[in-house]
């Protein structure tokens, strides 16, 4: 009985029981229909789906590309015109020299030696040179003209930059009663070619005003009494002036001004700096004593105001070129969910996650930006060289220099990469959303 007992309970399962573990031990071990598409499938479809509509495609990505060339140009051309402007100007005025006189009549003070050793004496000066303007007559034989007579320190033309060669300048300070003049003032003088009056001796007369004395302890009676006077000078050299042909007037050494005409005070100075560090120093200082300061960082900074407000203006007009283009994404991406509705919901009837249609519109997106991006800011940068060249092409004709005024900083070019990726997760992100959250019944009820 007990065997027997045994033996039915060691009997097999019943059919149905097996079925039932069958069915437990099958859920149990359940793997999942259909695992994350591959990335490279995702882009795949983004790709195909991007090419499939050509037209479409082409005007979408044609339109983000004017938009970023019209900023990539006009960005372009305004770094570049501006940096042309602080090149020119800054060309023969260094940063670190500060140009002082004295411009204000209430308060009148010479620039005599003891002025400019006060000024050296200054924390931060390095050098200290002067000059003073006066007119004169030049007369050669029968034949005179008026002139503007530059009187320098010895080391004047050094820090005002000119474009004088440095040997020829150095003459009026190593040759008795040389001077410098002008091509134009040589011709006035009756001299057909201007080299044809070096080494020719010249008369001159000029007018020294009360005024113009120094009043320290170097000067005498007898110096100061001196006024008008009738010498000769000998012509040394020919200097150009590098802003017009036209321009008339000569440079003669302090020491052979002051032999004939007395102490005469200095009307304007350069003054040389360390570092651009104490240059708001220094100009305080010197305005201190009554005198007035002006330094190419001034001429500098208001060039980048008036560049920074056209900036402004291409920002604003750059926004609302970029929205329209977004719009015009936007708008493609909408559209082409609209068409894809049935492949949608075939794709997550077969299993595919709402992250993976998520990637597909995403990635068009990126698609359009990437392309339309690149092709605006190579064109933009090209039309824009363009431009260079067709107006240095004809300024050779008129003998003007060629000038370089395009220029991309990389700043720009790393907030375009930056806007290029924010343009397709904006424009994107929304009919991606949209697509992830369709239900694969209504998609493919959808007509």
């Amino acid at each position: 009985m007990h065997s027997s007992l045994r033996n039915s309970n060691q009997q097999p399962a019943s059919p149905p029981d097996r079925k039932r573990n069958l069915f437990v031990r099958t859920r149990s071990t359940k793997r999942e229909p259909f695992a994350h598409m591959k990335f490279s499938s995702v882009l795949l479809i983004g790709y195909r789906n991007m090419i499939s509509n050509k037209l479409r495609s082409i005007l979408t990505i044609g339109g983000v590309g004017i938009g970023i060339g019209i900023i990539t140009l006009l960005i372009s051309l305004g770094f570049g015109i501006q940096d042309m402007v602080i090149r020119e100007v800054t060309k023969n005025n260094p940063s670190n020299i500060i140009d002082v006189s004295n411009k204000s009549l209430d308060n009148f003070i010479l620039m005599d030696n003891v002025a400019l050793e006060r000024m050296r004496n200054i924390g931060g000066v390095e050098q200290v040179e002067t000059r003073t303007s006066v007119g004169g007559k030049f007369s050669n034989g029968d034949t005179q003209t008026d002139v503007v007579i530059n009187v320098i320190s010895r080391h004047y033309l050094d820090l005002a930059r000119s474009d004088i060669n440095q040997e020829i300048g150095s003459k009026i300070f190593t040759e008795s009663n040389g001077v410098l003049i002008t091509p134009k003032l040589a011709n006035l003088l009756g001299f057909e070619k201007p080299e044809e009056s070096i080494g020719k001796q010249i008369t001159y007369t000029s007018t020294v005003t009360a005024d113009m004395f120094a009043n320290d302890t170097e000067s005498t009676p007898e110096e100061t009494s001196k006024r008008d006077t009738d010498d000769t000078l000998t012509i040394v050299g020919i200097v150009k002036d590098q802003t017009k042909d036209d321009a008339v007037y000569a440079f003669l050494s302090f020491e052979e001004f002051q032999k004939r005409y007395g102490n005469v005070a200095g009307q304007f100075a350069k003054v040389r700096v360390k570092d651009d560090s104490v240059i708001e120093s220094v100009r305080l200082q010197i305005e201190q004593t009554a005198f007035t300061t002006e330094s190419i960082i001034d001429t500098i900074t208001e060039i980048n105001s008036f560049f920074l407000i056209v900036r402004i203006i291409l920002v604003i007009f750059g926004t609302i070129i970029m929205s329209i283009s977004a719009m015009g994404m936007l708008n493609t991406l909408s559209i082409s969910l609209l068409q894809r509705t049935k492949e949608v919901g075939i794709l997550k009837a077969l299993g595919t996650k709402r992250a993976d249609i998520f990637k597909m519109f995403i990635f068009e997106a990126f698609l359009i930006s990437f392309f339309g991006g690149s092709i605006g800011l190579l064109g933009g940068y090209g039309v824009a060289r363009g431009v260079n060249y067709v107006i240095n092409f004809l300024g050779e004709k008129y003998n003007v220099t060629p000038l370089s005024f395009v220029e991309v900083p990389s700043i720009f070019i790393i907030s375009i990469i930056v806007f290029i990726f924010f343009l397709g997760l904006v424009t994107g992100i929304f009919p991606a959303m949209r697509a992830s959250k369709i239900h694969a019944l209504e998609a493919l009820r959808y007509e």
